[in-house]
């Protein structure tokens, strides 16, 4: 027996993306180059700003899961995605 399962979607670029799925970042490779976070902004979401010369998560809510900042990082410090849930967000949040 199959189970179904809920999930909020986002359309974007012609795809269809999950929300809820925000990306890590490594601070120790993180070089605050801003591609993530400028590219990020130009896509819509807004999800990334430097805090404290480091990458950081600010809007998770806003995140559509789409992993292009994953794809702009020179240093590859943006390294998963993970499942976000409002009601207990991640730590490093």
């Amino acid at each position: 027996m199959s189970k179904r399962i809920e999930v909020e979607v986002a359309e974007a670029f012609g795809r269809t993306f999950v929300k809820g799925n925000i990306p890590e970042i490594n601070p120790v490779r993180c070089l605050a180059c801003r591609h993530c976070v400028n590219l990020c902004q130009k896509l819509g979401p807004n999800v990334l700003d430097i805090v404290d010369g480091v990458a950081k998560v600010v809007r998770p809510e806003n995140c559509i899961g789409d992993g292009a900042c994953m794809m702009a990082c020179p240093t590859k410090a943006i390294f998963l995605m993970s499942r976000y849930d409002p009601a207990s967000p991640p730590a490093a949040i």
